[in-house]
């Protein structure tokens, strides 16, 4: 009985050890310089007070992200961990203190570290343009303002080309000065976006 045993899955056996020796390692591939290495949609809820009234804000942000790499451009070539670019265009509907919009343009820069071999963290700070269509005591009439964030998560592989990122953004919305009254307004937001990476 052991005799046939080993018979039957003796051609198992060979192709087990002398197969893989045979092989060749796929080729790895590399950029020698700025890529685009990731296209995300992603959406969440952000919350925050209103400094001069009794009124919350609430908004729902929406968002698409593509990202680059830099990390060639600075000298993190042979590094583990990415410096990426990230251009949002964002149109994120506010319900409190009133119905409206905020939409506008962040520009961000994530650092993303490996922490295990489907799990990055995510640390990320970004500015840009933005719209606010309601008027309020911190920041006057509807009109320009400028949407600053600050940001950590963690991006989880999905497969070999997708992945989840979850995190938590601090949001300060300004005009710089460029009008008064300037007060700002101050909010919270938990973001969840799905990936493609390249």
């Amino acid at each position: 009985m052991k005799k046939q045993f080993f018979r039957l899955f003796r051609p198992l056996l060979l192709v087990g050890v002398f197969i893989p020796s045979r092989l060749q390692a796929a080729p790895v591939v590399t950029h020698e310089s700025v890529h685009l290495d990731e296209i995300a949609i992603g959406s969440g809820y952000a919350w925050g007070h209103m400094k001069f009234t009794e009124s919350n804000l609430n908004a729902v942000p929406i968002f698409v992200r593509i990202g680059f790499d830099m990390s060639s451009a600075v000298g993190m070539k042979e590094c583990k961990s990415t410096l990426q670019l990230a251009l949002e265009p964002f149109c994120n509907p506010v319900s409190k203190p009133e119905s409206g919009i905020e939409t506008g343009l962040n520009v961000i820069f994530r650092y993303l570290h490996p922490i295990a071999p489907s799990v990055k963290l995510v640390s990320e700070i970004g500015s840009g343009p933005m719209y606010l269509s309601i008027d309020s005591v911190e920041q006057g009439k509807a009109g320009f303002n400028f949407l600053n964030q600050f940001g950590l998560g963690a991006q989880f592989a999905v497969s070999g080309n997708s992945a989840i990122t979850v995190g938590y953004r601090f949001r300060h919305l300004s005009n710089a000065g460029t009008s008064q009254p300037n007060r700002g307004i101050n909010s919270n937001a938990v973001v969840l976006s799905c990936s493609l990476l390249y």
